[in-house]
């Protein structure tokens, strides 16, 4: 694991860049709260603008830079290749990885001039950067000085002479001559041969044409500036590329699938070879094309004939006979099914017509009145599933003689018929609630109080056994609806049961998944690894402002310790919105708060987890925070989460956090372990 140490000004050698700060001369920190929300760590220096360590920036083009001293250039910290002594790289994962070169030390460039030995640092053995001398006479670089004499006893390293920080100067002359020995460009082996002095080497990286930067599209690739441009208009596969057709543009690796179905593309129909556009395709084969094979329109009643759209015509001419002779033999099997003999209903046909009576008659001008009892009931089932299923029963439905009404000479069977089948809302229910089981349009059949002279005649053949089967089919289906609607009734009252049970059982589970996360968090013992799934939909939504902020569950420092929980802006926030992401520690009302220290003291060290698959080429983040007890976020909760928050608004670019394996499998993780003092 590498770890990095942001109040001496270093950084980790996974290649995130540390917090923008200074080291003041008493090496402290100053830390303070972000604005309602967390705190950010600071770093303060002195004013003297010599001893200034200068903050980092990142470009567009994906390299980070920074000024260098006593120029208007910055020194690029992104180079191709291994550069030797660089305390670290990041690789991310391509062939072609560009690197990051840690600036705690000498520069170790490929100086033309011999190298002077006064110019060398005895710490790093590299050429002195920001150069610092002591009281006797020795130069180091400022951060390898400042690192020495805090892991040692305050000594200097060459002498063993008692030191200490406020003994220290910069070392102007040697700074100025330094920065004027030539250098070669570190992009050498990628064919870069310029030559220029150190000075210069910021302002050379910003033009620099063998410069290894991550493609702005975010695809895998990295590559040389110069070969940039050559990359986006050409190869890089998230590219977008104009469709010629409907002008949408496309991703250059979704193009291919896109042509296979966009609806404006030129298609040509697989019958007759017409050439139209795809959404067009469809309607021509169902309606135009000459070529496309159809059913005859015979099918509905025996011919199989499937021939092309152009032949259609011929094969109606030459079939006539057949079509004919399919149509009687479907009419004959429809008059046998009723049990009606055509002729009569020919010879009464054209009795009507010879005493010129009003009938209601087909469009064939067959007459359907010798239809009576049974027989009508059943046609008229027939007739309602056709015209169900599609069958033009408009004009047919109505010439579907009517069932004849009871005769005047039988008034018990007048009566019973005017108060069942009447317009009364009554009767017509339980007519409807019959008929309808059997002829799906109950409707169709009419029945008059008042009978008509004609209706006198054919009501002397309906026997009086049909109106009492229906009467008896009546009271059947009566007590069959009050005995559904008596279930309907157990149902609903046994449904509204398991509802209830059902909203004791969710009351439950959610107390038993609260003790189980409770319990998670204790068993923790202060260790705690939060894994931030479905990482691409979360940072999506932090970057259209749904949700800026998420939360980890909360966990304790020890069983009876204190509560925190971590939080995650993954799009950043505030100055860092959009460029890193941020950490923070919320500090949260515990069971325990009573018995326990407050304000908080201790440290708490925040990791970002490097999920690589080979171990020796892991490098986490790793970040580590000293309480300070006049912060508010280190006071005792007075809500059930403390608003204030302490990390770092800057914790690790995001431009690195994407293009690397700190993101497998859709999955972030960050680990903190928490150190209560005492």
């Amino acid at each position: 694991m590498a770890s990095s140490n942001r109040s001496s000004g270093q950084f980790d050698s996974s290649g995130s860049p540390s917090h923008l700060y200074n080291i003041s001369d008493n090496s402290s920190i100053r830390q303070r709260e972000s604005p309602g929300i967390s705190e950010q760590l600071l770093r303060q220096n002195n004013n003297d603008s010599d001893n200034t360590t200068q903050p980092f920036n990142i470009s567009q083009s994906g390299t980070f830079s920074r000024p260098l001293e006593g120029s208007g250039s910055c020194e690029q910290i992104f180079i191709p290749g291994n550069q030797p002594g660089s305390g670290g790289s990041y690789n991310s994962g391509s062939d072609s990885g560009y690197h990051f070169v840690q600036p705690n030390e000498g520069y170790d460039l490929d100086f033309l001039d011999p190298k002077d030995d006064k110019y060398t640092c005895p710490i790093c053995l590299l050429v002195l950067r920001e150069p610092l001398q002591t009281e006797c006479g020795h130069r180091f670089c400022r951060v390898c000085i400042s690192r020495w004499l805090r892991d040692s006893e305050g000594r200097c390293p060459v002498d063993n002479e008692r030191l200490q920080e406020h003994q220290l100067f910069p070392d102007n002359f040697a700074k100025r001559e330094i920065l004027s020995l030539k250098v070669k460009c570190p992009n050498v082996k990628e064919g870069c041969d310029s030559i220029f002095i150190l000075k210069q080497l910021g302002k050379h990286f910003e033009q620099c044409n063998y410069v290894s930067i991550p493609c702005p599209n975010k695809c895998t690739d990295i590559l040389l500036r110069k070969d940039l441009d050559q990359h986006l208009t050409k190869l890089c596969q998230k590219r977008l590329v104009p469709c010629p057709q409907c002008h949408v543009d496309i991703l250059a690796v979704d193009f291919k699938t896109h042509e296979d179905i966009c609806p404006l593309a030129m298609v040509n129909c697989h019958f007759c070879g017409y050439s139209l556009m795809r959404e067009q395709l469809a309607r021509h084969v169902d309606h135009d094309c000459p070529k496309a094979i159809v059913c005859c329109d015979f099918m509905a009643v025996g011919c199989n004939e499937k021939v092309e759209r152009n032949e259609m015509a011929r094969h109606m001419n030459e079939s006539t006979q057949v079509h004919l002779r399919l149509m009687l033999s479907s009419l004959l099997s429809f008059f046998n099914f009723f049990g009606v003999n055509p002729r009569t209903i020919l010879e009464r046909q054209s009795h009507q017509q010879s005493q010129s009576l009003p009938t209601q008659t087909l469009p064939t001008q067959f007459n359907f009145s010798g239809f009576t009892g049974q027989n009508a009931q059943s046609f008229n089932s027939l007739m309602a599933e056709l015209n169900i299923s599609g069958f033009p029963g408009g004009a047919f439905m109505q010439n579907i003689p009517r069932a004849p009404a009871p005769e005047p000479n039988h008034p018990a069977l007048h009566r019973n018929m005017s108060q069942e089948l009447s317009g009364t809302s009554s009767g017509k229910r339980n007519l409807d609630r019959t008929v309808s089981n059997q002829t799906q349009a109950g409707s169709e059949l009419s029945y008059t109080s008042k009978p008509s002279g004609e209706g006198d005649k054919l009501a002397q053949g309906v026997p009086d056994n049909e109106f009492q089967s229906l009467k008896i089919q009546f009271a059947s289906q009566d007590e069959s609806l009050a005995r559904h609607e008596h279930f309907i009734a157990e149902f609903k009252q046994r449904n509204e049961y398991l509802e209830s049970a059902n909203r004791e059982l969710k009351t439950k589970l959610r107390n038993l998944e609260s003790i189980v996360t409770n319990f998670e968090g204790r068993s923790c013992n202060g260790l705690y690894v939060w894994k931030v799934t479905n990482y691409a939909i979360k940072r999506r939504e932090a970057e259209i402002g749904d949700n800026t902020a998420i939360h980890s569950p909360p966990f304790y420092s020890s069983c009876y310790g204190y509560r925190l929980c971590l939080r995650a802006n993954l799009n950043g926030v505030d100055t860092a919105r959009g460029t890193h992401l941020s950490v923070f520690i919320h500090f949260m009302q515990g069971e325990f708060d009573d018995v326990l220290e407050w304000p908080f003291s201790g440290r708490i060290i925040l990791t970002v987890i490097d999920q690589n698959p080979v171990c020796e080429l892991r490098h986490h983040v790793v970040e580590t925070l000293l309480a300070k007890p006049n912060l508010a976020a280190f006071q005792r909760p007075v809500t059930p989460r403390n608003h204030k928050g302490f990390g770092y608004m800057e914790f690790l670019p995001l431009g690195i956090l994407d293009n690397s394996t700190y993101i497998r499998n859709d999955t972030l993780i960050i680990k903190a372990h928490v150190i209560p003092t005492g």
